[in-house]
């Protein structure tokens, strides 16, 4: 009889045409690094919090995980680091890669006078056609250009004045890159808090696809009812099967707190041994 074979499992951004050993500037040597860099951030990020969690009853426990810690960093390093990571999604963004979702957006803004906040901004124009009625904020965790303002949007402080509020803000291949699903809960909760308290105030949403259509515990459902207990109402949504992402537009309201505790752990939505392990929590 034939020997089994496990299959390791594959990150919610990985292609199932991503084949190992491309090294040219090809769409499947893009997906591929962008993928690696997902999996190895979100394994830096398990093991941190393992190490924070609880004192180890060991010192020899404690050891292990620092070496695998150590590793996890070599292969980074490996791979060009983070601006290697930075580099591989500008090319992936680009219009005739049909990743560039600032078009989306722009076909959903009615003409309007709007200040925006573009969170993980790996291109300073992206929203140039609409200089005159859009004043577009860029920021990035490792800025790229000296328009891209270098901010961790967990840091950035919060609003205090009419002012410091925004109109739109663009979340755009972000929330799934953040490494655990409590802090994707925080992150849609701060932007909340930066948006100006009105209704004609949006989010704009982008995901790879997976995160909803192949998770065991998020669906279009349940992703919809969560943002309105965050305190966003879904207004337009574009995707189709077999695509790589999904565009989302919310309006502002009112959290909804009366149901919060069902996100405040992993409940699974879709069984399947094939499925990805994407989650938002709201603590």
């Amino acid at each position: 009889m034939a020997n089994s074979r496990k299959v390791r499992k594959r990150p919610v951004t990985l292609s199932k045409d991503t084949k190992p050993g491309l090294r040219s500037n090809s769409h499947k040597a893009t997906q591929q690094t962008i993928s690696k860099f997902h999996v190895l951030l979100k394994r830096k990020a398990a093991l941190t919090k393992q190490l924070k969690a609880k004192p180890l009853s060991e010192k020899k426990e404690e050891d292990v995980i620092q070496v695998q810690l150590a590793q996890v960093d070599r292969e980074l390093d490996s791979l060009g680091g983070i601006e290697a990571y930075q580099k591989a999604s500008v090319y992936g963004q680009s219009v005739e890669r049909g990743g560039d979702s600032a078009k989306v957006l722009i076909e959903w803004l009615k003409k309007r006078d709007a200040s925006q906040i573009e969170l993980g901004a790996l291109k300073p124009d992206n929203l140039a056609s609409c200089a005159s009625w859009i004043e577009n904020h860029p920021i990035d965790l490792h800025s790229l250009h000296p328009d891209i303002e270098e901010q961790d949007f967990f840091n950035r402080p919060l609003p205090t004045t009419d002012m410091d509020h925004f109109d739109i803000i663009s979340c755009s291949l972000v929330l799934n890159f953040v490494d655990d699903s409590e802090r994707r809960g925080q992150m849609l909760r701060l932007i909340h808090r930066h948006l100006a308290s009105r209704a004609s105030s949006l989010l704009f949403l982008v995901l790879p696809l997976p995160c909803v259509k192949n998770s065991r515990y998020v669906t279009l459902e349940s992703l919809r009812n969560l943002m309105r207990c965050v305190g966003f109402e879904q207004v337009e949504e574009r995707w189709k099967e077999g695509g790589k992402v999904g565009y989302w537009l919310y309006t502002w309201r009112d959290p909804t707190e009366s149901n919060i505790e069902r996100w405040g752990r992993k409940r699974v939505l879709v069984e399947g041994p094939k499925r990805n392990n994407f989650a938002i929590l709201l603590k």
